[in-house]
């Protein structure tokens, strides 16, 4: 027997090979995305996703199919930026301060009172600062940061008696993110006691007395049902931040090169959906928190500021010089 002799392809199968090769389906690839949030149904990071997970849909012509999980079904940000980086999900949107785990010297964006207004730490975050900040941060993680223009409220104090200077926070437990230990630093600075918590651990601790206070922008104060467990809010204005979409790197180097830039794209305009929806809402959240019988009490902003200094001094090797210098020259 001649072992060399090929099988006979017949013209019905050459046929049939045809037409598979020419259905899309037969070389679809997977590009299903589960995006992560601890944002609620109805918060600002919630609407504006799910607008990226429509427009992301509609201009890949449903080659990309967007799947939330708001509420922190999946975990606090921590457990979301582990699950981004091991590819259990594909994208999150989280806060600055979890990130600093992974690139110590981003514990710069978390610190207090750095920022002179939001322009500010738009053109940082936005910019060539923040930039090679987010290569080098893809570098240590696997991660891509898609956009950083997702800008959340000022964050103010929730608490359950007045305070106006660092002086009064004596003794007050308050909550703050977990896997950040900067926080605790700052916190004692300011003369509180903190309680690093994952977010959605924080409602139960308020309730229960764990913690006394709570650091939160009005929006998280009123959606984490919060605002029924305190009576006053100081404006301690100590916070101004933004958070980011984050991608696994390897699922979005899989992604044709028209789809990559429309996945950003679609993240960028959504963030500024995102922060239009979080500024326009900010004076009827003030006034929907005092409807509910809390009271908002003005704070000394100088002593605040200058209670957090010595934190400055004491970090400033962590992130260098010349990067806090560049940030203050984007002012």
């Amino acid at each position: 027997m001649n072992s060399s002799r090929k099988p006979r392809v017949t013209g019905k199968l050459v046929s049939a090979l045809a037409s598979l090769a020419l259905t899309p389906l037969a070389f679809a690839a997977d590009y299903s995305m589960k995006l992560g949030l601890i944002a609620p149904t109805g918060h600002p990071v919630e609407v504006a996703a799910q607008h990226f997970a429509r427009e992301v849909e509609q201009n890949s012509n449903g080659q990309i199919k967007v799947r939330l999980f708001p509420g922190g079904q999946l975990g606090g940000e921590i457990e979301l930026q582990d699950q981004v980086a091991l590819g259990t999900i594909q994208a999150a949107s989280i806060g600055t301060p979890v990130m600093s785990g992974k690139l110590k010297k981003l514990d710069i964006l978390n610190m207090y009172y750095l920022w002179n207004d939001r322009d500010h730490m738009s053109k940082v975050l936005n910019g060539p600062i923040g930039q090679s900040l987010w290569n080098e941060y893809q570098g240590r993680t696997g991660i891509s940061v898609l956009a950083a223009n997702w800008q959340q409220g000022t964050r103010h104090t929730l608490m359950k008696q007045a305070a106006t200077t660092p002086k009064d926070l004596g003794g007050i437990k308050i909550r703050v993110p977990a896997g950040v230990p900067l926080y605790n630093d700052l916190w004692k600075g300011m003369g509180a006691n903190p309680v690093p918590l994952a977010f959605p651990e924080a409602n139960a601790a308020m309730k229960t007395g764990v913690v006394d206070a709570i650091e939160l922008p009005f929006d998280w104060m009123i959606k984490g049902g919060f605002v029924e467990l305190g009576s006053h809010v100081a404006l301690t204005e100590h916070y101004l931040y933004s958070n980011v979409v984050i991608v696994n790197n390897r699922w979005l180097n899989k992604l044709p090169d028209d789809l990559a830039a429309m996945v950003t794209l679609a993240a960028l305009n959504a963030g500024e959906l995102n922060t239009r929806l979080v500024l326009e809402g900010e004076s009827a959240l003030r006034e929907e928190i005092v409807g509910k019988g809390v009271a908002f009490v003005d704070t000394d902003y100088s002593a605040f500021q200058q209670s957090v200094q010595p934190i400055y001094d004491a970090k400033m090797n962590v992130w260098g010089q010349e990067l806090f210098d560049q940030i203050q020259a984007a002012r």
